[in-house]
């Protein structure tokens, strides 16, 4: 999944706001805006590896509630 792709899952498919999503992995809103409109395509490593973990923990919820 690409940046845009696992912050759209966030936010569409499981609810969460922009600013939560910021909240959670540590990108700045505007960065998260920002790549939602693809004028940014990249963060911080450290910021990738948060925004994996809350997409991860949020595919388990998913799956979890399926199950």
């Amino acid at each position: 999944m690409t940046l845009k792709e696992k912050i759209l899952f966030l936010t569409v498919t499981r609810g969460y706001t922009q600013q939560e999503v910021s909240i959670e992995t540590g990108i700045e809103q505007s960065s998260v805006s920002r790549i939602l409109k693809n004028t940014q395509k990249s963060v911080g490593y450290q910021k990738g590896i948060a925004l994996d973990a809350f997409v991860n923990r949020e595919k388990e919820k998913m799956q979890s509630q399926t199950a």
